[in-house]
């Protein structure tokens, strides 16, 4: 590790050799755990929760953290550039090309050799230079197309280049937000109910809607070899979420026959974007006997996710992350509970719109049948926007357990069923606004 000593605030402290953008207490434990010293860079709005956390190290606040030029501000306020620091990295989807430009800038002469370099984070991130390097490798994925705005997608589907259904989605989003299926020949109708919503201007990918059961492939890549995966099978697609529906999924038993084909689409997409190291979330469709490349991030999966690949393979997805971050060597999976057979499963718990007034606790969601862990994620008197507007938007979360992924399937349903029935939220009035 690079030692070095700097002047923080009139206190003289030894440097820190890594700089992560954001917080998330998982990655950073997993960082320190590798024997490295972080520092990190958060976004104002975020200022106060790694002391929150317990964080002692020295924290850089800029007023975006995915920013470039937020985050080199914000050093330079501390006379700190990026070549101080042994890696630039981070867990957050939205900071990965930021930090992938800031150890470019560091001018390392093993820049390119990073677990992810620009055109990798770039891949990884941008939609469309995703779906274009998965087309070239001959990878099965929907045709699609970058357009500048909505006005150029209403021109495509006048001059008929586009025809519904097709998905309109942002470049670079995330959790479906912002995400919409035009499938109605009044395609003027959804594009002007897309522009009244908070939705951005653009550019947007247009690209096929492609039909069939949405799986999740998870796992860890070192060295261009898959360390661990783990597939499971939504039980909604995603993107349904908008109509209502749960999202939530439960891992494929071993026998399913989409387990090896999940393994080759992987390795053939990952080959594609040059992720080589690192961990990975990606979302593919079942098309027959084939499966249609959705999406890859270069993150760890969201809801309970990390919990699910622990439960079932012993690895701990973030201690994975950062030693491909820093380039040590893989941590050991560790012992797990026989027998691994069983299928695990996890479910978002959102709550209507309104002023949230009462919710089952984390201990009553575990008292429920086959329900193995429960989180709460909201308190008496939030106030709750619309959970249809993302996937990521919920009260609670619970992971369950059971010996196939039909049974899992239906204790997800019915742990859903009940929450909504428990949870109550009254309208938002006018002096809550």
């Amino acid at each position: 590790m690079v030692e070095r000593e700097t002047t923080w605030d009139g206190y003289h402290v030894d440097y820190p050799s890594t700089l992560y953008l954001g917080w998330q207490r998982e990655a950073v434990d997993a960082l320190q755990a590798c024997g490295t010293r972080v520092m990190c860079v958060v976004s104002a709005a975020e200022r106060g929760k790694p002391a929150e956390a317990g964080f002692d190290g020295p924290i850089a606040v800029a007023r975006d953290h995915t920013n470039v030029e937020d985050v080199l501000g914000a050093l330079a306020g501390y006379g700190l550039t990026p070549d101080r620091f042994e890696t630039v990295c981070t867990e957050d989807e939205f900071a990965l090309v930021t930090a992938a430009v800031l150890n470019a800038l560091a001018g390392s002469s093993s820049a390119d050799a990073l677990p992810l370099s620009v055109p990798v984070a770039l891949a990884l991130r941008d939609k469309a230079v995703q779906k274009r390097r998965i087309r070239e490798a001959n990878v099965p994925t929907a045709r699609c197309r970058r357009l500048s705005d909505l006005a150029a997608v209403r021109e495509e589907v006048r001059d008929a280049e586009l025809v519904p259904p097709f998905v309109i989605k942002p470049l670079a989003g995330a959790a479906a937000q912002h995400t919409h299926v035009v499938e109605t020949s009044d395609t003027d109708s959804a594009l002007k109910e897309i522009a009244s919503s908070d939705a951005p201007v653009g550019p947007w990918l247009v690209e096929e809607y492609v039909h069939g059961e949405e799986l999740h492939i998870d796992g860890a890549i070192r060295g261009g070899e898959i360390q661990v995966l783990s597939v499971s099978r939504y039980l909604h697609n995603v993107i349904t979420v908008h109509d209502g529906h749960l999202v939530a999924s439960a891992t494929l038993d071993d026998s399913d026959p989409l387990v090896a084909r999940a393994h080759r689409l992987a390795e053939r997409s990952l080959t594609a974007l040059g992720h080589a190291d690192g961990v990975f979330h990606l979302e593919a469709f079942v098309d027959g006997e084939g499966l249609v490349f959705g999406e890859c991030a270069g993150r760890i999966g969201g809801g309970l996710i990390l919990d699910v690949v622990r439960s079932k393979y012993g690895v701990d997805l973030y201690a994975v992350w950062a030693a491909a971050a820093l380039g040590c060597p893989p941590p050991a999976p560790v012992p797990v509970e026989e027998p691994r057979t069983d299928s695990f499963g996890w479910v978002n718990l959102p709550a209507p719109t309104g002023r949230l007034r009462s919710l089952p606790t984390r201990e009553e969601i575990e008292a429920r049948p086959g329900v193995v862990l429960g989180q709460t994620w909201a308190v008496p008197g939030d106030i709750l926007g619309d959970p249809r507007r993302a996937s990521h938007l919920l009260v609670a979360k619970a992971m369950v357990r059971a010996p196939s992924e039909a049974e899992v399937r239906a204790i997800l349903r019915d742990t859903g069923e009940w929450f909504a029935q428990q949870v109550t939220v009254t309208p938002v009035g006018h002096d809550d606004v």
